[in-house]
């Protein structure tokens, strides 16, 4: 049974958590190909919520104000990535990286999620299908670019 929305995105939260957790204690050698990981999975996480879950967070509890913060957040996020991708400093940017992910998932978990929960008309089930068949479909497409 497919999990339902926030524990699907929680669960992401969480193995970047453990990601930025081996990057503090990595070799040299090993920190490009976390930063890399990191990145991608930040990247997919952002598009399905940005793409799925947002959209029928708004439409159920019409919290717009909360919907632009995430997705401020969401292109602070974006930026750090950028400037990665483009061969910037993983020990410079990572923790950077991470200081604005935790405080991301921190208003996620405490807030938006909550309410989420609580909302009328909102399907976590099928919701959470949905964010699970289009993470699979992008993580294909990351690993065949």
């Amino acid at each position: 049974m497919p999990q339902e929305a926030t524990a699907l995105l929680d669960q992401d939260h969480q193995r970047v958590e453990q990601l930025f957790t081996q990057f503090q204690s990595a070799q040299p050698q090993q920190k490009e190909q976390l930063a890399h990981t990191i990145c991608q999975e930040l990247t997919v996480h952002a598009m399905i919520e940005e793409e799925i879950f947002y959209p029928a967070f708004l439409k159920a509890t019409s919290d717009q104000d909360m919907v632009d913060e995430a997705a401020e957040e969401h292109q602070e996020v974006k930026e750090l990535i950028a400037k990665l991708e483009s061969g910037g400093s993983p020990d410079e940017l990572v923790p950077q990286l991470q200081e604005a992910v935790m405080h991301h998932v921190q208003e996620e978990r405490d807030e938006m999620f909550k309410k989420a929960r609580a909302a009328k008309g909102l399907d976590l089930q099928a919701l959470g299908q949905q964010l699970e068949q289009r993470k699979l479909q992008l993580m294909r497409d990351l690993q065949a670019a």
